[in-house]
């Protein structure tokens, strides 16, 4: 194998040449309405949307601004969202807009462009920077409100546009939009990179008046009936503001003494029963326990946003939010900004009855290491304390050492207990007769400095009796499965050495991308000859096929029991993670079985170059060669960022 060291590398069109041997030309990925965003949350696990504020201090002023909600009699929350109206066209909720990298970028002429992006400040001239689809023009939905791009009702609704670019994990959110019949236009319009936790400059509107992003703090349908606990806050209006406070950088209004303060944060209080209502009721309002609801706009007094989505039951949610009132509620420190807790480290170091494999197994005593860091404003010693340890039943729980230390690490610089001080948490668990669940997850909530708070999740491994622990690729296997991306094979196990489909490779990668709670459209049964009605993973194949990372096998077929080759998943891995109008750069010849002339080489290489694969030994990449479950593992974990452990 040769350096990976690369010199300067122009891309021509015979990088092209290897997707067409490899996975199938396909057309790129047309723009979806509510479909597939990447998780398990849109934004950073460390970012103010999803801060966990339930130990967090109440601000001296809670009483006064919960009053002035009030208005003289509590004050009912109501969700502002539903689906569509009588008429077809009218829609109850914002609707949001996924498009792949290659989606064209669109002008935007503004009102207020001195603080929208997509404009060069210097002359205050807009460039194409929004990636809006064409059908956005003429077609109901695309746009807050319901009405086409080329409906002028921009003075008697918002009508907001969010649009997120899930290769990129970029998001681009337009206020009163509107295609006056040559261009678009709008009044303002922000851009939020997703991979980052930027602010809008102090001063600066976006698409909402607090300088905040919208779609973040949707109540969304995939979050409220999927598997997992909704992980973020909510926005909500009320009727008058003053000022802003963190995370908000913008205030919009007639400022109204007393009146709250943009960015403001309300949690619902620990005390309030939530037992009573429906399942679903219950994860919104755990998380408005949790995370709580942030000021983002002026509208009417604790309207709480949501998702445009025809299978929300208005029956069920109004009457359950109507059931709350502000008085329900407590206002958060104003511009409180905890520490953060970017990372989590289990079992890497010895300190107990452990074998240092990073992952937790019953009967082990593992040392568990957060990371922290202070905020931008602190640089004070940071001390933890944990509680509240447990799991399934049928096992036992046990906190050894229920403090760690961190020094004071600055913001940016994270830093571990074992690397701060040596001083980390200790955690026994079990080894029952029989495991309580096959996915076996143990919780802890860790608290900082009396405020902070973090609820820690840590995998049980030894989840399949074919993977022991020795297994090179266990770690790897526990990961997959402990992020829902599968579920193991027949008979309980997860059969390591057999060969990938490419039947199982589709619902491997967009799980792998979009998460566990992805669930792809319907299929048709008509897009391959190979994949009828009924087939397995026919949704997925199709939608695959859908999203340009695949045309098939042939023009027609899609040989859906094919195994994929290591040369081919090179292919797959790289569109699913770049989309599908992305084309590796030039080979130079790295590994000694795959030349620079061979089709697959660009993609192999890049692999390699960024680090998913060192191929398979001896310098070799084994391009041939049936990809296993096992490697699956390994390719899956590397190319999407899937940790065992953290936030």
């Amino acid at each position: 194998m040769k350096s990976l060291t690369r010199v300067a590398r122009i891309f021509t069109a015979s990088s092209a040449l290897a997707l067409a041997a490899a996975a199938g030309a396909a057309p790129p990925m047309a723009p979806r309405l509510e479909a597939g965003l990447p998780g398990p949350t849109l934004t950073l696990p460390t970012n103010w949307w999803n801060t966990d504020v339930s130990a967090a201090p109440v601000d001296g002023n809670s009483a006064a601004f919960v009053a002035y909600i009030d208005n003289g009699s509590p004050r009912p929350l109501h969700p502002d969202f539903g689906g569509t109206q009588g008429d077809g066209i009218s829609i109850y909720g914002f609707p949001y807009i996924v498009v792949d990298a290659s989606q064209p970028k669109k002008t935007v002429q503004f009102d207020q462009a001195d603080e929208s992006d997509g404009v060069d400040h210097s002359t205050q001239t807009s460039y194409p920077f929004y990636p809006i689809p064409d059908a956005a023009i003429t077609q109901p939905h695309w746009i807050e409100g319901g009405d086409p791009g080329n409906i002028d009702d921009t003075g008697s609704i918002d009508r907001h546009m969010l649009i997120v670019d899930r290769d990129n994990r970029f998001l681009y959110e337009l206020y009163n939009v509107w295609w006056d019949g040559t261009q678009w236009t709008a009044y303002s319009g922000a851009f939020f990179d997703l991979k980052t936790n930027d602010r809008r400059p102090e001063g600066w509107t976006s698409a909402d008046a607090a300088g905040l992003a919208i779609l973040p703090g949707l109540v969304r349908y995939d979050e409220v009936f999927g598997p997992d606990e909704i992980r973020h806050a909510f926005r909500f209006t009320v009727r008058h503001t003053h000022g802003y406070v963190y995370p908000g950088s913008h205030l919009a209004g007639p400022q109204i003494d007393g009146a709250p303060p943009m960015g403001m944060r309300m949690r619902l209080k620990a005390s309030k029963d939530i037992s009573g209502f429906a399942p679903e009721i219950q994860k919104i309002f755990r998380a408005m326990k949790r995370y709580g609801l942030i000021v983002a706009d002026n509208g009417t007094d604790m309207y709480v946003s949501g998702t445009w989505d025809d299978r929300w039951d208005n029956g069920v949610l109004n009457p359950a939010f109507g059931a709350l009132t502000a008085d329900d509620f407590e206002v958060v420190q104003l511009g409180w900004q905890p520490p953060l807790a970017p990372a989590l480290a289990v079992d890497a170091h010895a300190g107990g009855a452990s074998n240092q494999n990073g992952v937790l197994e019953p009967g082990e005593t593992v040392l568990v290491e957060p990371s922290w860091e202070n905020p931008p404003s602190a640089s004070a010693p940071l001390a933890g304390t944990a509680s509240g340890f447990g799991g399934p039943a049928g096992a036992s729980y046990t906190i050894d050492d229920a403090s760690a230390a961190y020094g004071a690490p600055a913001f940016g610089a994270p830093a571990s207990c074992f690397d701060a001080t040596g001083d980390c948490y200790a955690l026994t668990l079990s080894s029952p007769a029989g495991r309580p669940a096959l996915h076996w997850d143990a919780v802890f909530t860790e608290t900082v400095g009396g405020a902070a708070a973090k609820t820690w999740t840590l995998h049980v491994g030894a989840s399949f009796a074919d993977v022991p622990v020795s297994d090179p690729f266990y770690a790897r296997i526990e990961t997959l499965f402990h992020h829902g991306v599968t579920a193991g094979c027949s008979g309980g196990g997860y059969c390591p050495g057999d060969s990938v489909t490419r039947a199982q490779m589709a619902v491997f990668l967009l799980k792998g991308k979009l998460w566990a709670g992805y669930v792809p459209p319907p299929g048709t049964g008509t897009r391959f000859a190979d994949v009828p009605p009924g087939s397995f993973a026919l949704d997925w194949i199709e939608d695959l096929a859908d999203t340009g990372i695949t045309a098939g096998c042939d023009v027609t077929r899609y040989c859906p029991d094919q195994p994929v080759t290591r040369a081919q998943m090179a292919v797959f891995l790289l569109k699913a993670a770049h989309g599908s109008a992305y084309a590796p750069p030039p080979a130079i010849g790295v590994f000694d079985d795959v030349p620079a002339s061979n089709n697959f080489a660009p993609w192999i290489e890049e692999l390699a170059a960024e680090g998913i694969t060192a191929g398979c030994g001896g310098g070799n990449y084994c391009p041939d060669s049936p990809n296993t479950r096992a490697q699956m593992a390994a390719f899956l974990d590397a190319t999407f960022g899937l940790t065992l452990s953290g936030p």
